[in-house]
């Protein structure tokens, strides 16, 4: 784990930019507050503060939904290679077909 004084020091900074957020009217009252409360208080304590958008007890991964991206990928990888083999392979034949003449 590191040492508690560089968390401490990371927290610090922390907390100083967000300050500087909130003056220069980046970050509004509501949401300095909010990330403010979930900071891990002095030496690293977890805050007992939990957004509650994330505390719905559902997982924020879907699977199903990267498994469909994941597929959607690797279909755009494959016609990218497809695509890229057969331009080479063009330039290749016209090449050699320009040779001849």
């Amino acid at each position: 784990m590191p040492d508690p004084a560089q968390i401490n020091r990371s927290l610090s900074t922390i907390r100083t930019e967000l300050e500087f957020l909130q003056a220069s009217n980046v970050l509004s009252g509501p949401q300095f507050q909010s990330i403010m409360a979930q900071l891990p208080g002095q030496n690293g304590m977890q805050a007992q503060y939990v957004d509650p958008k994330f505390a719905t007890g559902q997982p924020m991964f879907n699977p199903s939904m990267h498994h469909e991206w994941a597929k959607n990928m690797a279909s755009r990888f494959g016609s990218a290679v497809v695509f890229g083999a057969g331009a080479t392979f063009g330039g290749d034949m016209v090449n050699d077909a320009l040779k001849h003449f």
